[in-house]
């Protein structure tokens, strides 16, 4: 009896698989619910809910607080990130419905050249503001309002796309004239021929240089490019 039942010991013995420590943790990565839902095995292997290894003490309960308290941080940042774009934005819109009455209500190519050279900068954040011809021939009286550029200068400046945004660049003097050493990051937006008016450029840059991001929207710029290039044409010796 004794001996048999050393041998069904034995049996057992070596029947056993003995689990690893790397087996345990695997099992554990691949199931990471198992402490949660089960808690008390927490307790059952250290009472004080600390686990040591080495030279690191790992607070279990910290820890999983501390990643909740994390992701709640970066939540709230991210709330306040969208709440402060949502306003920049909105606050966007309403300086270029501003612009746009203000282009629309010019009586002439002086008070045009004004609201460019003054009002839009100011209402944008930006250091100029400028809208650009392939032509040799200017109205005569369209001061700085109006920028002649020689023939295929559009598609050059453009890289044939209908918008392009240059984040860190040197001003050209055909576009900005005397602002040109000061420019450094500009958004361009084409203007088709049509309506008695030759292909153009509007140009909108700053003197920081990343203030204008390639991968940002350029909607409201080519808006604005737009109203102002029929402000132009109101005055051009071939009307709109």
């Amino acid at each position: 009896m004794a001996d048999q039942f050393k041998l069904g010991a034995k049996a057992a013995s070596e029947n056993r698989v003995e689990l690893r420590e790397q087996d345990v943790i695997a099992y554990l990565r691949r199931n990471p619910r198992v402490l949660l839902n089960n808690p008390d095995l927490l307790a059952a292997i250290s009472p004080e809910r600390t686990f040591e290894t080495e030279s690191v003490v790992v607070d279990m309960q910290r820890f999983v607080v501390d990643r909740l308290r994390r992701q709640v941080d970066d939540l709230k940042n991210s709330s306040e990130s969208l709440v402060n774009t949502t306003r920049a934005n909105m606050s966007l819109v309403e300086r270029s419905m501003e612009c746009t009455l203000a282009l629309l209500y010019a009586r002439d190519f002086a008070e045009l050249n004004e609201i460019l050279r003054d009002e839009l900068p100011l209402h944008l954040g930006v250091d100029a503001v400028t809208i650009a011809f392939e032509t040799d021939t200017l109205p005569a009286d369209a001061g700085h309002a109006v920028r002649a550029l020689e023939a295929g200068s559009v598609d050059y400046v453009l890289q044939g796309k209908a918008s392009h945004v240059r984040p860190d660049m040197t001003g050209e003097p055909a576009l900005y004239g005397a602002s040109a050493d000061l420019i450094r990051s500009d958004a361009l937006i084409r203007l088709e021929a049509g309506e008695g008016l030759p292909e153009g450029i509007f140009a909108v840059g700053c003197r920081t240089p990343g203030f204008f991001d390639a991968d940002q929207g350029t909607e409201l710029i080519a808006f604005l490019g737009h109203v102002t290039r029929y402000a132009v044409g109101r005055w051009w010796t071939l009307q709109l």
